[in-house]
């Protein structure tokens, strides 16, 4: 900024008013400097203005697995939200299994990050979310949630979409019909196998695997569980599944020992990820506004970092069904 200042011919008080808007120099000279601010390649140093303002502009995203274009998509949405309002964002993997949450959310905190987003809580995390509280950061809670946790939380009715998909496949004659879920340990998977189960229940039937219904989230998974099914209930007709991963996962099992889709087996995914309706696969899922989810996320932590201390609030966006060519009508 002195170099501006010298270049320019005014003060550094000057430079300061012309490149933060703020009042104090005439327009004409604040389009001067900043002319000569642009030739010179100057930018303004993010750290030093944090220092000044005794705050920062960076915010954190834990993602439960960057490997999932879920996640990424939700990254994607906060980024561009909080670009808007100039705040970086600081994006971690904390792995699928959550072993990693503590240790990367502290190391978040010490790169000064002014608050967390986090997308893949479970109730073991409440020791951790006490901590964040009791030293003053900001947290939103991203699709799972931790019951009882005085934070705001951005989602979808998970138990009301799973049981609208679990309903439309017993609407097309399927009887026989496996569950195949996410963990347990998910707030967004408990709710969807539960809307699942509840489904199955209005219509007199039960899961053929009842026993044996959570799983990770991934593609393996779900060839892995599927092989397990078709192997004890051979007569399977339908798989509904708790994302669109796993549906991936049982797709390649029925084409590896012949099951045609949907003629002998409906499948059905969660989340409408991009890939759900490419091409001849057209899969049966329910579209989750990933990048809103994201947004809203970034809206409501800038609001707690701003200083909004009211009550915290759950925001539930909606979802949509949608039918394409893997839950074809049974003959």
């Amino acid at each position: 900024m002195s170099d501006v200042a010298r270049a320019a011919g005014v003060s550094g008080a000057a430079v300061s008013y012309a490149l933060s808007g703020a009042p104090g120099v005439s327009d004409e000279r604040r389009r001067h400097i900043l002319e000569v601010a642009e030739e010179m390649g100057f930018r303004p140093s993010r750290t030093a203005r944090d220092l000044r303002s005794g705050t920062t502009s960076s915010i954190g995203l834990l993602l439960a697995d960057i490997a999932n274009p879920f996640y990424t998509e939700v990254a994607a949405g906060a980024v561009a939200a909080a670009e808007d309002k100039g705040y970086e964002v600081s994006v971690a993997h904390v792995g699928v299994d959550g072993s990693r949450q503590a240790d990367v959310a502290f190391a978040q905190v010490d790169r000064n990050c002014s608050g967390l987003i986090f997308t893949g809580l479970v109730a073991a995390d409440k020791p951790l979310l006490n901590t964040l509280r009791q030293e003053g950061i900001p947290v939103v809670q991203v699709y799972r949630k931790v019951e009882g946790e005085q934070s705001d939380w951005v989602g979808i009715d998970d138990y009301r979409a799973g049981f609208e998909m679990a309903s439309h496949v017993v609407a097309t004659g399927r009887r026989r019909i496996a569950l195949v879920g996410g963990p347990e340990a998910s707030s967004a998977s408990r709710g969807r196998m539960h809307g699942y189960q509840e489904a199955l229940r209005k219509a007199g039937l039960a899961a053929v695997n009842e026993s044996d219904v959570w799983g990770e989230l991934s593609r393996a998974s779900g060839a892995m569980r599927a092989r397990t099914v078709l192997a004890e209930h051979p007569d399977t007709d339908a798989f509904v599944c708790g994302n669109d991963v796993i549906a991936i996962g049982v797709l390649d099992v029925c084409s590896e020992i012949g099951k045609r889709v949907p003629e002998d087996i409906a499948i059905s995914g969660f989340d409408d990820m991009s890939f759900s309706s490419a091409g001849p696969l057209q899969l049966s899922t329910v579209t989750v506004p990933r990048d809103a989810l994201g947004r809203l996320a970034v809206q409501r932590l800038l609001r707690r970092i701003e200083g909004d201390d009211s009550a915290p609030r759950d925001d539930l966006l909606p979802y949509t069904i949608q039918i394409r060519n893997t839950t074809v009508p049974a003959r």
